[in-house]
């Protein structure tokens, strides 16, 4: 049997990862497309305060990405612009629904769809980033090569 090297497993791990995420919100999408996910009045407006917070989150995280070059050495500025318009697309749908309480039907088609969008996004990102992984993955095997005593004397 062949033996995996660290960083081929770092990616097939973290891949692994987003694949999972990815038919999480495909299931959600479809249960929510379908109907089986209902809809509570209580629980959608939790969920408008929760994703309002989110959506503004993914934009300011997107301004700092761009801004910042020690940030965008351990990030992928492509995963922030992918983000991005599922950040405006949430904050719209919550705000229309603070103004007007839409019909049930609105609420599944919207959430059906932004799940949707998700699921694409991490599918995309399992295959892009297992041939491209993020700068950030492998900071942490570099920070245990380093040596851990810091410059100082050993004790005798």
């Amino acid at each position: 049997m062949k033996k995996i090297n660290k960083e081929t497993k770092y990616k097939l791990i973290y891949s692994g990862e987003l694949a999972l995420f990815s038919i999480i919100f495909l299931v959600f999408s479809i249960l929510k497309f379908t109907g089986v996910l209902g809809h509570n009045p209580t629980r959608a407006l939790i969920f408008n305060w929760i994703t309002i917070f989110g959506g503004t989150w993914g934009i300011v995280d997107f301004i700092w990405a761009i801004c910042s070059k020690k940030r965008q050495q351990r990030i992928s500025l492509l995963d922030k612009f992918l983000v991005l318009p599922l950040a405006i697309f949430i904050i719209t749908y919550d705000l229309i629904c603070f103004i007007v309480k839409p019909e049930p039907v609105f609420y599944s088609i919207m959430l059906g769809s932004a799940f949707a969008y998700i699921a694409l996004i991490y599918s995309f990102e399992a295959v892009y980033h297992f041939y491209h992984p993020i700068p950030g993955l492998f900071d942490d095997e570099e920070e245990e090569e380093k040596p851990i005593n810091s410059g100082k004397k050993p004790e005798k």
